[in-house]
């Protein structure tokens, strides 16, 4: 959906942003548990080796047992490669930083004007390269998900603190606060473009000073 005001292409880079960042997490979650286990593997077979030289074990399985450790060590090493983990991982912090800083050129402008239309199109092709469909879809979700708890939450903050200027009694409201089953049923329901939603444009209108810098 086409974006025409400068609060809709904040929030629509807010959420593709995040999406970027959260494909990368997913990415360096997989690499490091990878890499762990290669580490892990790599100190067991050293240290088996240690252990049958000092104890001289000889037997044909224990001498064969640091070979079938190299193998697996060797196999996940292939497998990351295979996977291309960093190239994938580099696409996307190029990619992050080009909408970062496409998002702060939005936040200090008082109009659109043709030249971030064209920065700001040039990020969502990038955003479009460099995932695939199914993938931008769950982290766009996701992403989406989270900026409209973190709006929910700093509108309940400043309720608080109102309340709290007013000398009214804000224990349960506090506790409230630390309840997120509210906001988690809220946002079930939110579609693959957040700033469609008028709850999600509202609350970027009411506190401009705070919500900028989600």
């Amino acid at each position: 959906m086409e974006k025409l005001t400068l609060i809709k292409i904040r929030a629509d880079l807010k959420a593709k942003r995040d999406t970027l960042a959260l494909a990368h997490e997913s990415l360096k979650t997989d690499c490091d548990k990878y890499n762990k286990l290669i580490i892990f593997i790599s100190l067991a077979s050293s240290l088996f080796e240690s252990a049958k030289m000092t104890l001289g074990w000889n037997q044909p399985v224990i001498t064969l047992l640091p070979i079938f450790l190299s193998s697996i060590v060797a196999g996940v090493s292939s497998y990351i490669k295979f996977k291309n983990y960093s190239e994938r991982q580099e696409i996307l912090i190029q990619a992050s930083v080009i909408l970062t800083a496409t998002l702060g050129r939005a936040r200090n402008a008082k109009e659109i004007d043709e030249s971030l239309l064209k920065e700001y199109h040039t990020g969502l092709e990038l955003l479009e390269t460099s995932l695939y469909p199914d993938v931008r879809k769950r982290f766009l979700k996701q992403s989406q998900k989270n900026l409209v708890s973190i709006l929910d939450s700093e509108q309940k903050y400043f309720e608080v603190v109102n309340l709290s200027k007013q000398g009214v009694q804000i224990k349960d409201v506090v506790a409230d606060m630390n309840s997120d089953s509210s906001t988690a049923s809220s946002t079930d329901d939110i579609i693959s473009e957040p700033t469609t939603t008028q709850d999600l444009e509202q609350g970027l209108n009411d506190e401009p000073g705070e919500n900028e810098n989600i």
